[in-house]
């Protein structure tokens, strides 16, 4: 056997591959995988909202502590040079004389070296700072520690400007051989004892020192990427740059021109996707934001989550299997029953299952062979009694055939005989025995004449010309037939009619012929004063017509034999009414039903197929 024929074979046994099989699976995977997957999606959305409100939480906690470091930094350092031009008060009142060398050109007179020393000295106690220089009171530059600034004019700058009168710290620009990096300044003001303005002292925080100036390390804590930007949006400080930036274009947050304390996800100018949060830096015009990677705060749940699918799949793996196994041992079972129902389907009825087991299959096994057998038994008595019946059939129409020449033998001679009869009776004149033998012997001819009808009728039935009929019409006829035997069995006639009526196709004088026996049956089933209802309506899609009395009714045992031929209950009669009356209907595609209550009386109803409406049409 190859491989492709083992796997078909498989297949073909497999008990998951019928109906039942797969219903089975389906159920077990929606009753254990889905309650799984809901929950674990659950689980994994109320994780992620929990994660990520605890990181928006965090990120604005570390967000307000970093702004407050950076603000205090460059409070401390502007403090710094607070402290300096306080302390070297008695060495600025040099300036002016260092403001005159400086003009005329002589920058190693003592006044201008003796600055540039101690400016020198102060720097290298705040490494932080790159730069210390002192501006007088018109802007020249007239003591740096780096030399190269002296007699510089700065008269035009924000840094002279504003630092005669307050702090100063703002970011200028540094060209760089073409790469233009951010270079901070920072400003005090240079007063006397008495409060007269002797000058500016300014100093410069270099791209390389800002990191130490704030005092800010690359990653605030692991995974938390910072930076500081201005009030136009341009990047003042980056902590840990990957890739190169451009100072001089603003920066693609979100965060920017949004309330400090927002926060947003978006993907930051690595292109990362992050999650960030701003917060502003007191005494400055910045914005300080932190952001951390979406994978970064969410990998272990995804993780975790990935985890979950994997275990989910080796579950449902675990569950197919488990599933099979009882679908097998459920399955296998129904379907050796399918198979021998089939067979006894087929005509074998000697088929048996073979299933030992002491639950509800097994139960089920047994029951099968019981049915079974007793199916055997159940076949062979109707083999009997269809021999039996066939055996009668072919009885009661060796009778018919036989009823049927004698009737027609009966019938001539007998029309002969009526005949006399009436002759005799015009010439007997006013002889009154005479009169009531001639009488009695015509009304015994006239029984004799209806019970060869009746034969006639039953032996060899005509076969129905249909017409399109009203029914309601046909009940008005009926009623009026009968008429004269209710009046004189002192029966009362009422009638019944539904609105609507289709046409019925039915032989009128067959139907009516059937509906007298039914209404003298009736009749005669009543005592004086009883009641003959006829009443017209729909069941269902067809026109039914009951006849009924208010007799004695029909015991059960009588309403098995009814339909019987030549059974009757009464002292006169064939039996052969009710006989022909259910082969009329019959004839017309229709059937007759009858209900009775002891001492309640019967009822029959004529149930005829009404005729569509778009055959009356055509």
């Amino acid at each position: 056997m190859t491989r492709v024929d083992f796997w078909r074979s498989l297949w073909r046994n497999t008990p998951l591959r019928g109906g039942l099989g797969r219903r089975i699976l389906l159920w077990f995977l929606v009753l254990s995988l889905v309650p799984l997957l809901v929950s674990n999606s659950v689980g994994y959305g109320v994780s992620r909202r929990i994660i990520e409100s605890q990181l928006e939480r965090y990120l604005r906690a570390l967000a307000e502590v970093q702004a407050q470091q950076v603000a205090t930094e460059i409070e401390r350092h502007q403090l710094f040079l607070n402290g300096i031009t306080v302390s070297s008060r008695p060495l600025f009142r040099a300036i002016p004389a260092a403001a005159a060398a400086v003009q005329a050109g002589r920058i190693q007179e003592p006044p201008v070296t003796t600055l540039g020393a101690h400016l020198d000295h102060e720097l290298k106690e705040l490494r932080t700072l790159t730069e210390l220089f002192v501006l007088d009171t018109t802007g020249t530059v007239i003591a740096a520690s780096e030399g190269n600034r002296l007699g510089q004019d700065w008269s035009r700058s924000k840094l002279f400007r504003r630092g005669r009168a307050e702090h100063f710290f703002e970011a200028d620009w540094d060209d760089r051989g073409g790469s233009v990096v951010p270079l901070y300044r920072l400003a005090v003001s240079i007063r006397d004892e008495r409060g007269e303005e002797k000058g500016v002292l300014g100093g410069s925080v270099g791209f390389e020192a800002l990191q130490s100036f704030l005092r800010h390390p690359e990653h605030p804590v692991i995974d938390v990427h910072a930076f500081i930007v201005d009030h136009l949006g341009l990047p003042v400080f980056i902590s840990h740059p990957h890739i190169p930036v451009d100072y001089r274009q603003p920066f693609p947050s979100p965060l920017i021109g949004q309330p400090p304390g927002s926060v947003a996800r978006y993907v930051n100018y690595e292109g990362v996707d992050v999650v960030g949060t701003s917060m502003a830096v007191s005494g400055v015009p910045w914005l300080y934001i932190s952001e951390v990677s979406v994978a970064s705060a969410l990998g272990q749940l995804r993780g975790l989550a990935l985890l979950a699918a994997g275990l989910e799949s080796v579950f449902a793996l675990l569950l197919v299997a488990v599933v099979w196994m009882v679908a097998r041992s459920i399955v296998a079972p129904l379907r050796r029953l399918v198979v021998a129902a089939e067979r006894i389907r087929e005509g074998d009825l000697d088929v048996e299952v073979g299933i030992e087991r002491d639950d509800e299959l097994g139960d089920l096994g047994r029951t099968f062979n019981q049915m079974s057998s007793e199916l055997r038994s159940s076949v062979l008595e109707i083999q009997e009694l269809h021999e039996k019946e066939m055996r009668r059939a072919a009885q009661l129409a060796s009778v018919g055939e036989l009823a049927s020449g004698i009737a027609h033998e009966i019938k001539n001679p007998l029309v002969g005989v009526a005949s006399g009869v009436d002759l005799l009776s015009r010439r007997v004149g006013e002889d009154a025995k005479s009169v009531a033998l001639l009488d009695q012997m015509h009304s015994q001819i006239l029984r004799i004449e209806s019970a060869i009808q009746d034969l006639l009728s039953y032996a060899s039935p005509k076969e129905p010309l249909l017409a399109w009929t009203d029914p309601k019409q046909l009940v008005d006829k009926i009623v009026a037939l009968v008429r004269s035997q209710a009046d004189a069995a002192g029966v009362r006639i009422e009638e019944q009619h539904a609105e609507a009526l289709p046409m019925i196709r039915v032989d009128p004088e067959l139907l009516t012929q059937a509906l007298v026996n039914l209404a003298l049956n009736a009749i005669q089933a009543m005592e004086p004063g009883g009641v003959l209802r006829i009443s017209v309506a729909m069941i269902d899609s067809d026109v039914g017509i009951s006849i009924s009395d208010t007799g004695k009714g029909i015991t059960p045992d009588e309403m098995e034999r009814i339909y019987r031929p030549f059974y009757t209950t009464k002292h006169q009669g064939t039996g052969l009414g009710l006989a022909i009356t259910r082969a009329i209907v019959e004839r017309h595609g229709g059937h007759i039903r009858v209900e009775s209550d002891l001492g309640e009386g019967a009822t029959f109803t004529l149930v005829i197929p009404a005729t569509p409406q778009e055959a009356l049409v055509r």
